[in-house]
């Protein structure tokens, strides 16, 4: 049979084509997707409490191989020990009350999911810190290791272990720089379990090593079917200008929910706050339960909760013990977003701040439903307040003031807060210090549409900017340390009722550190202006927390009343017109400072 060329040429054509689609096809079923396996690899997703461990970073187990030593596990916030974003994995060792036991290792570990034969890459930062970094011996006295079980197992001892260079020791309490650690690892088996570890050679007494992990990662391969892990943004923008997503946002704005958040409605005989109920894990320890009224340390009206904690009379003690109070708050929407606030302390009765600066440390915690625990681990949640510095008992410093957002568990919760003495020393008395608990619904507030602005546009004094014309671009602010309304408004180009109005707010002269405004983009400065007029930029890690604080003074000739609006407070009130709060109840013959309502009109002394 003959064929001619033009029906050969055809029939080449399209095996060849054929071909090529079959190649293809193959070559993308066979393409093999790469990313992050790790979760959680930066402990900016949160810590939760373990048995026997303490705060393990979520998506990690914990480990330690026993013995005579103590071990603990801690999320870390120092600033000095994170890498990126707000938190990292801090593991500790120590031989404060008992000695003997060699290699003393504690870790953290992690099971993924991976393909058998390909190659993947470890990483992370470490840090090594210790009392004696500086005494001499053994430079390999304490040492990183990273482990590997091959099969997805979670014992320690299966692993095939390596130590890994992180750097000299350092001074615990003055460390200097991460060392960044990498290695590879070929997958056998479906699952490879990464673990990461510290170790504490010798068995020497009255020693104590911290372990810093922080931007821990695993990249290479992932299996079919397996979406990457997600990698959360840890840094935020260093501008304190933001252009505005088109979403709305988060204000917690409503009633306190907490009764008698402000301790200023009574005390039990117990010495526990009216409506709060109290907490401690008992051992070889005393408790105590105090209403405080020395002006000190009452951050506002006339008392604060005080809860102590002591070992004198107790030879040995006890370590890691905990003291709080708790309250059952319902009426609650699972899911809903809340905002706590609270001012909190810690003082000392002697002077030991030659030692770990965290021995002592502040919490709070959430239960779902009214059931009270009888350990700490019961705790569905449980989140570090990062309280600044010890103080002597009889010469407090400042109260640290604090604030979180968190998502309800169920329509009824539980909320604690709790003290804990980290350390079995004994003849020790440490005070925690707590006032000014809120806690508050959160509601999104609709971001304006910024082709549609306002029918009053801005329209501020003297600033060019924007040439007399209205912008449509939005842009966020956040309230710098000294701010006031009139300020931002002339900043940006803008009124105080066109700023008032468009971010919802009730009282221009009330304005809170960190709060998020909506502004013309393109105004009179690209960056916050402190009252010196020095340029502030957030450093990272600035705003997770953020301090609600009075700012509103406008330099204008002092009213001589005041008509009190909804949220205010007498102490802002105050603030506000340079006066003090002594000085306003005596005027008006305000007997209870916490006792003011909307509408009241107040006397104001003269300057």
């Amino acid at each position: 049979m003959k064929f001619s060329r033009r029906t050969v040429f055809l029939a080449l054509t399209v095996a060849l084509t054929i071909m090529l689609v079959t190649g293809l096809v193959s070559t993308l079923a066979g393409a093999q997707v790469t990313g992050e396996l790790l979760k959680n690899g930066d402990f900016e997703q949160g810590f939760r409490a373990v048995d026997h461990c303490g705060m393990v970073g979520v998506d990690w187990g914990c480990f330690n191989t026993g013995g005579i030593g103590g071990y603990g596990f801690y999320d870390d916030q120092w600033d000095r020990v994170v890498a990126t974003g707000s938190h990292a994995q801090l593991i500790e060792i120590n031989t404060k009350e008992k000695g003997g036991d060699q290699n003393r290792t504690a870790g953290i570990y992690q099971v993924v999911d991976v393909v058998p034969g390909e190659t993947y890459t470890l990483s992370f930062k470490g840090m090594i810190r210790a009392n004696d970094a500086d005494a001499g011996g053994d430079p390999w006295r304490y040492v990183m290791l990273v482990g590997f079980d091959q099969n997805g197992g979670e014992d320690w001892a299966n692993a095939q272990v390596q130590e890994v260079d992180v750097g000299p020791i350092q001074d615990r309490l003055n460390p200097g720089a991460y060392y960044d650690v990498k290695l590879n690892v070929t997958a056998q088996s479906s699952k490879l379990t990464v673990f990461i570890a510290g170790r504490m050679k010798w068995g020497d007494w009255y020693k104590e090593v911290n372990f810093d992990i922080d931007t821990a990662s695993l990249k290479g391969a992932v299996p079919a079917g397996q979406p990457a892990a997600t990698v959360q943004p840890t840094t935020p923008p260093s501008a304190t200008i933001t252009p505005v997503a088109l979403q709305g946002e988060l204000v917690c704005d409503g009633p306190n929910l907490l009764q008698n958040g402000g301790f200023e409605s009574g005390f039990d005989a117990d010495g526990t706050a009216a409506k709060w109920g109290k907490f401690n894990n008992g051992g070889r320890a005393n408790y105590g339960y105090y209403d405080d009224q020395w002006g000190p340390v009452v951050a506002e009206g006339a008392h604060a909760q005080l809860l102590e904690i002591n070992s004198r009379g107790h030879m040995p003690t006890d370590a890691d013990r905990w003291i709080g109070v708790h309250q059952k708050v319902g009426g609650l929407t699972a899911g809903a977003t809340y905002q706590l606030s609270l001012k909190a302390m810690i003082r000392e009765a002697a002077d030991h701040s030659d030692e770990d600066a965290w021995r002592y440390e502040i919490y709070w915690g959430l239960n779902n439903g009214s059931g009270k625990i009888s350990q700490i681990s019961e705790l569905e949640s449980l989140t570090g307040v990062p309280v600044s510095g010890i103080s002597l008992r009889t010469a407090p410093g400042p109260y640290t003031n604090y604030v979180s957002t968190f998502e309800s568990p169920g329509s009824t919760i539980r909320l604690y807060l709790l003290g804990l003495k980290k350390w079995a020393q004994s003849e020790r008395e440490v005070n925690f210090d707590f006032d000014d608990v809120a806690l508050r619904a959160c509601r999104t507030v609709p971001a304006p549409d910024p082709a549609d602005p306002p029918d009053d546009p801005p329209a501020g004094g003297d600033n060019n900017a924007n040439n007399g014309q209205a912008t449509n671009a939005m842009c966020t602010y956040l309230v710098q340390p000294g701010d006031y309304i009139s300020r931002i408004a002339e900043q940006f180009g803008a009124s105080v009722e066109w700023l008032a109005d468009y971010n919802d707010i009730a009282n221009p002269n009330l304005l809170f550190v960190g709060q998020p405004l909506l502004v013309p983009c393109g105004g009179a400065a690209d960056v916050a202006s402190s009252p010196n007029g020095q340029a502030v930029s957030m450093a990272p890690g600035e705003g997770s927390v953020t301090e609600p604080d009075e700012v509103a003074r406008d330099g204008d000739t002092v009213a001589e009343e005041h008509v009190i609006v909804r949220g205010e407070s007498l102490s802002q009130i105050a603030f506000r017109y340079g006066a003090s709060v002594q000085a306003l109840r005596a005027l008006n013959h305000i007997e209870n400072p916490r006792l003011i309502r909307p509408g009241q009109i107040l006397k104001l002394p003269a300057k």
